[in-house]
């Protein structure tokens, strides 16, 4: 999904450094982060734009998912860019 918002940049509380809206709606593969609500509701109604966006399955994949934490999070960036090399 591509956005207006896609290279606004915000402090990512679970990475620890500032990243991209665009990065945030892909960082669970195809899934936005968990947390994107709370971290982006202060600059525009991010909320809606997923609503419009996301498919009714992505969306209750979305809404059903769990946080995962910072070393859970670093763990699978790591995998990640290890397969791609």
């Amino acid at each position: 999904m591509k956005t207006d918002h896609d290279h606004q940049l915000t402090r990512c509380p679970k990475l620890g450094d500032e990243m991209t809206f665009a990065y945030c709606l892909r960082e669970a593969d195809d899934l936005p982060c968990a947390r994107i609500m709370q971290c982006w509701f202060r600059s525009f109604d991010v909320e809606a734009l997923l609503k419009e966006g996301l498919t009714s399955d992505e969306w209750n994949r979305f809404t059903g998912a769990e946080p995962k934490d910072k070393v859970s999070s670093i763990i699978e960036m790591i995998e990640k860019v290890k397969r791609q090399t």
